[in-house]
Parts: C-alpha cells; sequence; structure tokens
C-alpha cells in the first residue's frame, strides 16, 4: 500500500509534537521558547522536504522569528495558567501547551501543503 505525503507528515509531527512536550516539561534554567522555535523550524523544512518542497533558508528564519515571538506571549499564558495548578503540574500545563501548538501548526504546514500537492505519494528518500 502506497504511503501518502500527508500520512508521512503527519506521523512526523506527532512526533515533534511529544518531543516539544517532553522538552517544555524539563526544569531548565533557561528559557525553552527559542528551542521550541528551532524545533518548530525544523518541523517545517522536514515537512517541505516529505513533499518534496524545500523551504528556504529567508523563510525559515522568518519562521523562526515569529515562533519566537509567539513562544514568549505562550509562555506567559502557560507560567499564569500553571501558577493556578497545585504543586509541580505547572510542568503538565507547559507540555500540554507545547504539545498543542507544535501539533496545531504540524496541521497548518501539512494542510498547506496538501493543498498545493493534494494527494501526492511519498517517496522515500527523505
Amino acid at each position: 500500500m502506497a504511503i501518502t505525503c500527508r500520512d508521512e507528515a503527519m506521523r512526523w509531527v506527532h512526533r515533534y509534537a511529544i518531543g516539544g512536550a517532553a522538552f517544555a516539561a524539563l526544569p531548565l534554567p533557561i528559557s525553552t521558547t527559542a528551542g521550541l522555535a528551532a524545533l518548530e523550524v525544523h518541523m517545517i523544512n522536514f515537512i517541505g522536504g516529505v513533499y518534496d518542497e524545500p523551504v528556504s533558508n529567508l523563510k525559515s528564519i522568518a519562521a523562526g522569528g515569529s515562533f519566537e515571538v509567539m513562544g514568549a506571549g505562550l509562555k506567559f499564558v502557560a507560567t499564569r495558567v500553571a501558577a493556578f495548578v497545585p504543586g509541580p503540574a505547572g510542568f503538565v500545563v507547559r507540555a500540554g501547551i507545547a504539545a498543542v501548538v507544535i501539533e496545531s501548526l504540524g496541521h497548518a504546514i501539512t494542510a498547506y501543503f496538501e493543498r498545493k500537492h493534494p494527494g501526492k505519494l511519498f517517496s522515500a528518500a527523505v
């Protein structure tokens, strides 16, 4: 059975979301915003590769800056929400927010490439 690019991209989106959630849950003394933005940019480039359409460096840089700004806002929301959660469950809140954001972004990027290449079959050359 042939695998579509959409199926392959979504398989990787789930992996990126799990990785981002794990990274966000780490009790690091530094901000995780830049690391999550880098992960999101890598995911976009990877999904582009699945569709055999590489994302340019300029687009990657622009996306990374946008993700970092968005991440700072989401971190603010996450810390406010986590303040209402008793005990160490704040890590779960941060991880959940990271997973939802990365998963949503992955769905949006995959939908973008699907509109350009509907039903394209995946070639394992990635």
